[in-house]
C-alpha cells in the first residue's frame, strides 16, 4: 500500500517536499488506517493534490516556455514522420497500376506506378529532423533554426512543386497512403507543420540539456514510428491526443500558458488535415459532425489564443 502512495505522490512536482521526504506517505498510511478503500481514497487525494500543485505551478510559466514545449514536441513529431518514412520506403512494395479511363467501350493500356525509394529528399530530410532536435538539445538556435528552414524548404519543394492534387500517390510523403486511403501525412498536409516548426524554433527561449536527451527524443519518436505503421491512418492518430489537449487547454489554459500554446500550435498545424477530412464525403455523410467538428475547431483555436491574449494584457 506504501507503494500506491509513493506513486501517488509522483503527481507532485518534481520540487515539491510530497517527493522529497515520507511524511506525507506516512500521514496517508496513517489516515487509511490498513484500510484498502482508505487507501485508495488517499491515493486519489495525493494525486489530486499533485495535480493542484503542477497546476499552480504551471501558471507561473511563461508564453515562450510554451513555445519551447510546442517545438520539442513538433520535432521529435517531425523526426518520427521522417524515420517512418524512410522504412516505409526501403521496404519492397507493390506495384499498383493506374489505367486511364475507358472511352467508347475500349480500355486504355495500364502503366505500372514505380514503387518509392530512398532517394536525396529522404534523406535530406531525415537530416534536418535530426538536426532540429539536436539543435535543440545544445541549446544552439543557428543549428536549430537553420535544420528547421531547410526542413521547412524540403517540404514546400515537395508539396509545392512534387504533389499533383488529383494524384494519390504524387509526392514523397504519399508513401504514407500506398495501399491505404486515410493516411497522414499525405500531399501538402505536412507544411503546415513545417512552417509552425520553423516560426517557433525562431523564437522559442532554447536551453542546453545534456547530450544523453539527443538519444532521449530517438526513443521518444520510436513509438510514434511503431504506431504510424501499425495503426491504419498512419500518423492520423495523433489528432486524439491533440484533441485531448485542446480540451484541456479550453479548460485550464489560463492557468496553464504552455498548455494553450500547444493547443493553438497543433490545431493549425491539424487544420488542413482536418477540413480536408471534413470535406472528403466518403468518411462521413452526417451534417451534425461536419459542424460539430468545426465548432471545435474554432474554438480550439480562439479561446487558447484568447486566454494567452488576455494573460499578455493582464
Amino acid at each position: 500500500m506504501r507503494r500506491l502512495l509513493a506513486l501517488a505522490c509522483r503527481a507532485f512536482p518534481p520540487e515539491h517536499r510530497a517527493r522529497q521526504s515520507d511524511e506525507v506517505i506516512d500521514t496517508a498510511a496513517l489516515a487509511a488506517d490498513g484500510s484498502t478503500v482508505g487507501t485508495l481514497h488517499e491515493a486519489l487525494s495525493l494525486v489530486g493534490a499533485g495535480l493542484s500543485q503542477r497546476l499552480r505551478g504551471e501558471s507561473r510559466r511563461s508564453v515562450p516556455d510554451g513555445v519551447r514545449l510546442l517545438v520539442g514536441v513538433l520535432a521529435v513529431v517531425n523526426l518520427a514522420v521522417a524515420l517512418a518514412g524512410v522504412i516505409v520506403v526501403a521496404q519492397p512494395l507493390p506495384v499498383y497500376h493506374s489505367c486511364r479511363v475507358i472511352l467508347s467501350g475500349v480500355e486504355s493500356s495500364c502503366a505500372p506506378m514505380l514503387p518509392f525509394v530512398v532517394d536525396w529528399w529522404w534523406i535530406a530530410f531525415t537530416t534536418a529532423a535530426a538536426g532540429i532536435v539536436l539543435g535543440l538539445v545544445l541549446g544552439n538556435r543557428l543549428l536549430a533554426a537553420g535544420a528547421a528552414m531547410a526542413n521547412l524548404a524540403l517540404v514546400g519543394y515537395d508539396a509545392l512543386f512534387l504533389v499533383n492534387g488529383t494524384d494519390w500517390f504524387s509526392g514523397h510523403l504519399a508513401a504514407f497512403t500506398y495501399g491505404q486511403q486515410s493516411a497522414f501525412p499525405v500531399g501538402r498536409h505536412w507544411l503546415p507543420a513545417a512552417i509552425v516548426l520553423a516560426l517557433a524554433t525562431a523564437v522559442a527561449p532554447l536551453r542546453p540539456r545534456t547530450l544523453m536527451s539527443f538519444p532521449l527524443a530517438l526513443v521518444a519518436a520510436v513509438p510514434l514510428v511503431v504506431l504510424s505503421r501499425e495503426i491504419p491512418g498512419s500518423f492520423f492518430f495523433l489528432l486524439g491526443p491533440l484533441a485531448a489537449i485542446v480540451v484541456l487547454a479550453i479548460a485550464f489554459g489560463g492557468l496553464a500558458p504552455r498548455l494553450a500554446m500547444l493547443a493553438v500550435g497543433g490545431v493549425l498545424v491539424a487544420l488542413p488535415s482536418e477540413v480536408v477530412c471534413l470535406a472528403h464525403r466518403s468518411i462521413h455523410h452526417d451534417s451534425f459532425v461536419t459542424w460539430a467538428v468545426a465548432a471545435g475547431l474554432v474554438l480550439g483555436l480562439l479561446l487558447p489564443l484568447a486566454q494567452l491574449t488576455r494573460r499578455r494584457l493582464t
